[in-house]
């Protein structure tokens, strides 16, 4: 049995409270996708991401190496 078939029939055994439960899941994992969605579509072109980090006057590869050799 596929997944998909396993929770229809789990859905179909349940009480009202449980569905309640169930529904306020639902409506909170399409708030968490909803969130997913706007922020992929929100984010910096390259052109820009170079424009920022081109007034850097630090090293960001050192920055990188550095926090790599904290965790080790």
């Amino acid at each position: 049995m596929k997944i998909r078939e396993k929770i229809y029939e789990e859905i179909k055994n349940m009480g009202l409270d449980e569905l309640s439960i169930l529904y306020e899941q639902i409506k909170l994992i399409e708030k968490i996708k909803q969130r997913y969605k706007e922020k992929r579509y929100s984010s910096y072109t390259i052109e820009e991401i170079q424009q920022m980090t081109s007034s850097s006057k630090s090293s960001w590869a050192e920055s990188v190496n550095l926090g790599r050799e904290e965790r080790l």
